[in-house]
């Protein structure tokens, strides 16, 4: 018994509430009061549990004032239904002496009249109009239960939808990334994006542009879900039409960044890096809007960031501009992108793989593949989250360029 339940016997001065209860209605008060006065009534406090599943119950309990809650899967559920004063609870395990079914919870104080099996089999149900009372109680009450549970399937279902919804979305999504990523012998591609959700805001995006060069892309949506991933499409698609416009990289992000604020009500950004590298004479030439920097390892190694060039988010200000950057490559050398979801991934306690950890990851040994190299990042990550919910999408791609023939 809870320490803030009390219970004490119903007395004369409780007749008058007791009797006004509807197991009650029609009794004259002289067959009633013998068969009450004496019964236990019990007092509890907002949040004392009653009853809970698996306990054995032989007790009928009216609710005289106050309110009680029953909730059918856990006892902190919102869903259920409510007892209020004339109802009952623990009707059918007193009457088939089974154990109770459900959470029965005070949603307020209460006050309660507690009949035993034997006051209920020996005394009640011996009065006719008591018998029938409690058959009309007893019909509401599998009423108001059956209604619950259907209300609960109706939930479970409409929840099975969205989530099959949101697997074909997932598809959909990620078959709208690049899946041919090697599209000369110079230049060794791996990119990698796992979503912290069903769907989310990252992208990439790995195409040629002209017979000797291609674009290679990375970007991270602000928000989660089905918005992100809604606006991750939107960037994605202007961005490669900007792309292949035949005009410089910076030039192609500050019209992606215009059209991203012409129309966009919710305030929604995205942080992006868009280059291209020429596979003729490893030239990468790049331009960024507020996204971490580019890593590049000379000979797949000693991996160093590059001073991004001036940018800021796109979808904020129609008026940005942007700058463009380069760096040659060399036969081997590696070059890094990735979105936060990489850095910010938080393990147990809270802390983040960070930067620090990233760079220790690519410097453990040169890079033999851009494969290789990717898997070996995500490991990290993997090993270092330890099977935590991740927050935070997390996308990369990787490039190591083998020169020309």
């Amino acid at each position: 018994m809870p320490e803030s339940e009390t219970v004490h016997p119903a007395g004369s001065a409780d007749f008058d509430l007791i009797s006004r209860h509807a197991l009650f209605q029609g009794v004259a008060p002289e067959t009633l009061g013998p068969l009450v006065r004496g019964c236990e009534l019990r007092v509890l406090a907002h949040g004392d549990v009653l009853l809970t599943p698996g306990q054995r119950n032989r007790s009928l309990f009216l609710l005289l004032d106050g309110q009680l809650k029953v909730r059918l899967d856990r006892v902190d559920s919102e869903e259920g239904f409510l007892i209020v004063p004339g109802e009952c609870a623990g009707e059918i395990s007193a009457i088939d002496c089974g154990v109770a079914t459900a959470f029965v919870v005070a949603a307020a104080p209460s006050r309660l009249l507690v009949l035993s099996e034997s006051d209920i089999w020996e005394g009640l149900f011996r009065v006719p109009e008591i018998a029938r009372n409690f058959m009309r109680l007893f019909a509401d009450r599998f009423r108001a239960r059956n209604e619950a549970i259907q209300k609960a399937l109706e939930q479970q279902l409409r929840y099975e939808h969205i989530q099959k919804e949101l697997a074909i979305a997932q598809e959909i999504q990620l078959g709208m990334l690049p899946h041919e990523l090697n599209l000369w012998p110079e230049i060794e591609v791996a990119a990698e994006m796992t979503p912290a959700r069903q769907v989310g805001g990252d992208f990439y995006d790995v195409f040629p542009v002209g017979p000797n060069a291609c674009c290679l892309a990375i970007g991270d949506v602000s928000g989660k879900g089905v918005p992100a991933a809604l606006f991750m499409v939107r960037t994605m698609a202007l961005l490669r039409a900007e792309v292949l416009k035949d005009q410089p990289v910076n030039v192609a992000l500050a019209k992606l960044n215009e059209l991203l604020c012409a129309d966009n009500p919710t305030c929604m950004f995205a942080t992006l890096i868009a280059g291209i590298i020429d596979r003729r004479s490893g030239v990468f030439t790049y331009a960024t809007a507020g996204h971490d920097a580019v890593l590049v390892g000379a000979s797949g190694g000693q991996f160093q960031p590059l001073p991004p060039p001036r940018g800021i988010l796109a979808g904020l200000d129609k008026d940005a501009t942007y700058d463009l950057a380069s760096v040659s490559l060399g036969s081997g050398d590696v070059l890094v992108m990735y979105t936060d979801g990489v850095t910010e991934a938080m393990n147990a306690d809270h802390r983040m793989f960070t930067l620090a950890r990233l760079m220790d990851c690519l410097n453990t040994k040169p890079a033999s593949s851009a494969d290789g190299l990717a898997r070996r990042v995500s490991l990290a990550v993997k090993d270092f989250t330890a099977g935590t919910m991740p927050s935070d999408d997390l996308t990369m791609v990787i490039l190591r360029y083998l020169g020309a023939e």
